[in-house]
């Protein structure tokens, strides 16, 4: 049974929950969509300010929930992305013909699930937070109902995370078999010392190929650019990092809990699934027209670097995913964030060519969008490059050494499509910018502006992010 000192630590994901029933209620007495936005805001505020008054240490919520450093860092990074989602979600959906307050309820519930995902320490809170995250995502991608795409994008998660979470449940349930545990100290003392039994080594197996699915790797990737190209702009943004960021949280959590890739066999697995990632994502983005679907080839080449800090097996390494998840995360919000500002009645800037000649119009807006292409490129004095470096110190520490050639290699790939899209954008044209929702939104210029900051402070003033990784 849970204490009320064990509810204190769980506080802000509690509050989460109770802001999605307020919201819910809000809409039985009334709809109002800027109610509902502020409402949603001022739960994922007040759960960041119980997140910040935590008790330091570590702490066990009856041996289901871990509370400690590394999980309320990523917890108030996920409660970030979702105030920022939040707001860009607010003049995107305004300008759209469809019921706008229940978006609000599913990016709460989908926020909960990521949530409670990072601090699981027993398998079955991590499925039902899973299955929480899922379930809240399927009505988040297809949320836009008169668009073909939307319902289509929805549909095909849903059959994906089906199957991802199957491959997941089957795997933990080989694990159980084999020794008895589900929670992830137990099952460090019945695998401590001894090597892994044909029966745990094939659930573990399976645990990968079903978060392989989860966080889009590759083989597992095909999903993704479809997703990505068919949601509305908000949810895209919230899969590629909320959803990918909660998940590899757990799996970091589940094999260093175990001591899994001190095994060769785990280890080599890993490594040849990032090292697929990294060039297969950065080759199928360079061929890309579709500036969502780029980013949606090009965040399968970040999860493939953020395996590398994975792969490192020790403290450095879980702080250099971890920081490169926080530069990830920004790069991601602000590259959809401009999407989302130049947006209109009539729908989303979808083909890199919309782009071209925005400099000549909105020069501002165009140097924003270049500094977050070359921060995803890993240009220095970016956020991208910090992230990199640090990336390669942890590794080259561990010895993983191709892995580094790899990630240098495939990054230069990748400098080619990004760099496309500025070049698109210093291109003469004559033409105006269309109608956009952020021509008269002061929170989405503050917004893109805030982003913009950070990317650049990221890359030349890290520090004072890496001491908050210092407690874990």
């Amino acid at each position: 049974m849970i204490t009320l000192e064990e509810l204190k630590w769980l506080s802000p994901q509690i509050i989460i929950a109770a802001t999605a029933i307020l919201v819910m209620l809000g809409i039985a007495v009334k709809r109002n969509h800027l109610f509902s936005s502020l409402l949603t805001l001022a739960g994922l505020i007040a759960s960041f300010i119980c997140l910040l008054n935590a008790e330091p240490g570590q702490h066990l919520a009856s041996n289901i929930f871990i509370i400690d450093g590394f999980g309320n860092y990523l917890t108030g990074l996920i409660i970030c992305a979702s105030f920022v989602i939040t707001l860009f979600a607010y003049p995107y959906m305004q300008v759209q013909k469809t019921i706008k307050e229940e978006f609000y309820v599913l990016l709460l519930l989908a926020t909960l699930g990521a949530d409670c995902m990072v601090i699981s320490n027993h398998f079955i809170t991590f499925v039902l937070s899973l299955e929480v995250l899922s379930v809240s995502l399927f009505g988040f991608i297809g949320y836009l109902k008169n668009e073909k795409f939307s319902i289509e994008a929805g549909i095909k998660y849903l059959i994906m995370a089906a199957v991802g979470s199957s491959f997941i449940l089957f795997g933990f349930a080989l694990i159980y078999m084999a020794t008895g545990a589900m929670d992830l100290q137990a099952l460090n003392k019945a695998l401590n010392g001894g090597d892994l039994s044909p029966l745990v080594l094939t659930g573990l197996a399976l645990s990968i190929v079903g978060f392989g699915f989860k966080m889009a790797l590759v083989p597992f990737h095909l999903w993704t650019p479809d997703i990505y190209a068919g949601a509305p702009a908000p949810s895209s943004a919230f899969v590629a990092t909320v959803s990918k960021g909660a998940a590899f949280a757990f799996l970091l959590r589940l094999f260093y809990s175990i001591g899994g890739l001190s095994h060769d066999s785990i280890w080599i697995a890993f490594a040849v699934i990032a090292t697929a990632s990294m060039f297969i994502g950065n080759w199928l983005a360079l061929q890309q027209k579709n500036i969502k679907r780029m980013l949606a080839y090009s965040s399968i080449s970040h999860l493939g670097y953020l395996m590398i800090g994975f792969l490192a097996f020790s403290i450095p390494g879980m702080r250099s995913a971890a920081f490169y998840l926080t530069i990830y995360f920004v790069s991601m919000l602000a590259a959809f964030g401009l999407i989302i500002y130049l947006s209109g009645r009539k729908g989303e800037p979808l083909m890199i060519e919309d782009y071209r000649g925005l400099f000549w119009t909105k020069p501002w807006l165009a140097a924003f969008f270049s500094v977050t292409m070359l921060s995803l490129a890993g240009v220095p004095f970016t956020a991208g490059f910090m992230g990199k470096f640090y990336l390669l110190a942890s590794g080259m520490n561990s010895g993983g050494i191709f892995l580094l050639v790899v990630l240098v290699v495939s990054s230069t790939i990748g400098l080619f499509y990004y760099l496309r899209v500025v070049s698109v954008m210093l291109s003469r044209n004559s033409a105006e910018v269309p109608e956009h929702v952020g021509a008269n939104s002061w929170v989405l210029k503050l917004l893109v502006g805030a982003l913009f900051i950070l990317l650049l402070w990221f890359g030349m003033y890290p520090s004072v992010f890496l001491q908050m990784l210092s407690g874990f």
